[in-house]
């Protein structure tokens, strides 16, 4: 990651406090198997900056921008690594996907210390013109031992209610076998292009290549892999103190929803990352005029 963008990330995103909170008297939510994190924006012009940028790491490895021109590769992480269609209505255009997920990448990247597996950028299709497929993120982390796989999910919605909403109608999908099998199995399709050699996953896709009967997900306990779903939510600030705005998330989780187990057989941790941003739409309409613009991208 470039050092301008990594620093402006530090000076952007502030960590405030885990969940639960007992001195703001705020509980994590019920789904939570680990403690939520929880942040604040200092600048809505420079979570753009953020997201504007981050698109190059968040569409190619790093060996794929070593040496390269930023303009150039922004103008083809447009065209080629991500939904974006400069023809579309504005109101199409704020519901585009790579808002949320390039500032995944960019948190898990550099809060989380999660490098990525490989860019999601190889998974897009331009032929069919739709959000790419699969987990927000493939990112790994090496934590004591033990390899984890932070495939996550975010959403970045002006309301919170839509946010949370969103997510609970994919979860128990994203927390079962077939689909995190599935997950893996497109990664194999793309395994010359991993960013990181030599890891746990590169010798099951061998495995699995060689001898394409067994079963990903024993091959995953076998090598002691656990998946991280870390959920980013990005939502309005409403603008009636912090505490309020990261209470109404689990809160309202509680109200709506009942905690239950997933099918998902090999070990999985989930917790909740909350970042309330003020001004949702107009970051959004700043990233796509700088994009439009052709605005040029840090050094």
């Amino acid at each position: 990651m470039r050092k301008s963008l990594l620093d402006l990330i530090n000076k952007t995103i502030v960590y405030k406090y885990d969940l639960p909170n007992s001195g703001a008297g705020i509980f994590s939510t019920i789904y939570s198997t680990e403690n939520d994190r929880c942040y604040a924006a200092n600048d809505k012009d420079d979570i753009a900056e953020i997201i504007f940028n981050s698109i190059i790491e968040y569409s190619f490895n790093e060996f794929d921008i070593t040496g390269k021109d930023y303009q150039a590769l922004h103008t083809v992480a447009l065209r080629n690594k991500l939904k974006y269609n400069p023809a579309a209505t504005e109101e199409t255009k704020i519901k585009y996907g790579f808002f949320g997920e390039v500032l995944l990448y960019s948190l898990l990247m550099v809060m989380f210390k999660a490098k990525p597996l490989i860019a999601r950028g190889y998974f897009y299709n331009p032929l069919e013109n739709a959000e790419t497929k699969g987990y927000d993120s493939y990112q790994l982390v090496e934590n004591k031992g033990i390899t984890e796989l932070w495939f996550g999910e975010v959403k970045f919605h002006i309301s919170h209610i839509s946010g949370i909403n969103s997510v609970m109608e994919n979860i128990d999908k994203a927390l079962s076998d077939w689909y995190f099998e599935n997950n893996i199995i497109a990664i194999h399709n793309h395994k010359n292009n991993l960013n990181l050699k030599g890891s746990k996953i590169e010798v099951i896709l061998n495995e699995w290549e060689q001898n394409p009967i067994i079963k990903i997900g024993d091959e995953i306990k076998k090598h002691g892999i656990k998946l991280v779903y870390p959920i980013l939510l990005l939502y309005e600030d409403d603008l009636k103190g912090y505490d309020g705005n990261i209470k109404k998330i689990p809160e309202y989780i509680k109200k709506k929803f009942s905690a239950k187990k997933f099918s998902l057989s090999i070990d999985y941790s989930i917790f909740f990352i909350l970042l309330p941003i003020e001004k949702v739409k107009e970051t959004k309409l700043s990233v796509i005029q700088w994009i439009e613009s052709r605005k040029p991208p840090m050094l």
